[in-house]
């Protein structure tokens, strides 16, 4: 058995400068470029399929060749040959057999099901940094810690390769994410105060439910918003995607903006993105249920409307996006991307499976259904598989990336009528959320990937600029006339501001963390974040901003 102390024995110090900048920098760069070659890797095997099994196995060759190069580069050089080299490799080769299980062989046996989990798993860099961009303070320390650890052991002992470069970071990166999840609010992350102006209406003292019981304490995941136009009452859709626990908090509340009361609904589940033309009626997609909710605002009970429980074959189980349109009603399903036309009553019309159309291989992401009612067609931003680039090698070079720009991430527009295809927009684009101008012409669409709010000409779905935003950007609401567009930081609760006729971003003022929900009257903008539900008078917002 191998001693602790020859566990961290120290290596012998390279000599000369040029030698010890190799051996400082070379454990580092090894593992971005076998992480790089996973992703890379991982893209590609998205777009070529179907794929047999063995080539999952072709692609892992070349990763645990390079593994076995670098260990003799690095760690055999300075250590000599022995099982204090060669056994950290074969945990490095198990470590990196597990990742080409999971993003070469786990895509190829998940392709032609309803997994949502062989598209997004490439995704992993882009939850990397919004993790660690989210609460810079404690990312400091964490990192600072790594640094330390990479000093100490990966360079001047040359052992814990993997355990440093990757494990370590894998682990702070979940420990930012519950801080995030969980601790929104915490000391850790808060530095900032909303302005004076700013008003929390909902839970606030004296809100009592049907059966006189306050709104409990707790971090709220809220999702979207709906506020009456006189002011007069807001719905709230709320619901966790981790650390859901039988005591299940409501996934959508009706709350009285005249005087203190609100009423909580529970579906078992979580409701998500939801809009609506009109006060008289919302309705709500509750997640994991093939039915949607109906509800007249201020009752106490509910309508449910079941939906077909699979289409084109696979099963509808994520409802993730519903649309009012008065006297039509519109819901899209995940995994197995579909759209269902209902008419007022509730009676199912059409339904269309996007799979079978052509525009999206099932296990797509839907992220938002909006509606442009100058035109009468349905924006449906999504991200998956564009099976048109499947086999032409060619036109998918011209999307190799370093940043991860693909196809099949785009906006699809299709006719009320027919339900068929209108116009696409650029398939390297993917938008976290749409904001249709007031007169129709404009669309705003905010990046779910990078500091951008693209501006589409809602004619054609052609980028006609761009605005500088903050990162991850989940909502982006119009003001009431028009004249300014709010768009909703999730990672640092602020609300930042800019002026349409000029596309300049006029400042920002802090609201909550994670900023998901606005909604805009007259009178008031509202805001839905961990912390509740706000508002701010219109006329105060200038004079807030930062």
């Amino acid at each position: 058995m191998i001693g602790i102390s020859s566990i961290f024995r120290t290596a012998p110090l390279p000599a000369g400068f040029g030698a010890a900048a190799f051996y400082f920098s070379a454990p580092a760069v090894a593992t971005i470029l076998e992480l790089y070659y996973i992703r890379t890797v991982h893209s590609y095997f998205l777009y070529f399929m179907p794929l047999p099994a063995w080539a999952a196995a072709a692609a892992a060759l070349p990763l645990l060749a390079f593994e076995y190069g670098a260990t003799r580069l690095i760690e055999a050089r300075r250590l000599g040959p022995g099982p204090g080299v060669w056994r950290p490799m074969a945990a490095r080769l198990a470590f990196l057999l597990a990742l080409s299980a999971l993003f070469f062989l786990y895509p190829i046996l998940a392709f032609g099901h309803a997994s949502i989990f062989a598209p997004l798993i490439g995704l992993w860099l882009f939850v990397l940094l919004l993790t660690w961009m989210a609460s810079p303070f404690p990312a400091a320390i964490l990192g600072l810690g790594i640094a330390a650890a990479y000093w100490l052991l990966t360079f001047r002992r040359a052992a814990f390769r993997l355990t440093v470069t990757m494990i370590l970071p894998g682990a702070a990166t979940v420990a930012l994410f519950l801080l995030l999840y969980f601790f929104p609010s915490g000391p850790l992350r808060e530095f900032h105060r909303p302005p004076a102006e700013l008003e929390k209406v909902f839970p606030a003292a004296g809100y009592l439910n049907p059966k006189n019981e306050p709104w409990r304490e707790r971090v709220m995941f809220t999702h979207d918003l709906y506020v009456d136009p006189q002011d007069a009452w807001a719905a709230v859709s709320f619901g966790a995607t981790i650390g859901r626990s039988n005591d299940l908090p409501p996934t959508f509340a009706w709350v009285n903006l005249l005087r203190p009361e609100f009423k909580p609904f529970y579906e078992n589940t979580q409701v998500r993105r939801f809009s609506s033309e009109t006060p008289a009626k919302l309705y709500f997609a509750p997640w994991h249920v093939h039915e949607l909710v109906e509800y007249v605002p201020g009752a106490d009970a509910v309508k449910r409307i079941e939906l077909p429980a699979s289409v084109a074959g696979w099963p509808v189980e994520e409802l993730f996006s519903v649309y009012n349109a008065g006297d039509r009603v519109y819901a899209v399903n995940n995994l197995n991307p579909a759209l269902f036309e209902l008419d007022a009553s509730g009676r199912v019309l059409r339904t269309v499976s996007l799979v079978k159309a052509g525009l999206v291989d099932v296990g797509g992401v839907v992220f938002q259904l909006k509606r442009n009612p100058r035109k009468k067609t349905l924006l449906i931003s999504l991200y998956g598989r564009d099976p048109s680039v499947r086999t032409d090698f060619r036109r998918l070079l011209c999307f190799t990336h370093f940043l991860g720009v693909l196809p099949g991430r785009r906006v699809f527009e299709l006719d009320e009528k027919t339900l068929e295809l209108v116009n696409a927009s650029d398939p390297s684009k993917v938008f976290l959320d749409l904001a249709l101008s007031p007169d129709g012409r404009r669309i705003y669409a905010s990046s779910i990937f990078t500091h951008d709010i693209y501006k589409l000409d809602a004619e054609n779905l052609k980028i006609t600029g761009v605005m500088r935003a903050p990162f991850h950007v989940r909502k982006l609401q119009f003001s009431a006339d028009g004249k300014y567009l709010y768009a909703g930081s999730y990672l640092d609760g602020n609300v930042v501001v800019y002026d349409v006729a000029s596309s300049k971003k006029l400042g920002a003022f802090y609201v909550t963390p994670r900023v998901e929900a606005m909604g805009a009257t007259k009178k008031y903008l509202y805001i839905a974040g961990a912390g509740g539900l706000f508002r701010i008078p219109n006329d105060k917002i200038i004079s807030a901003l930062r």
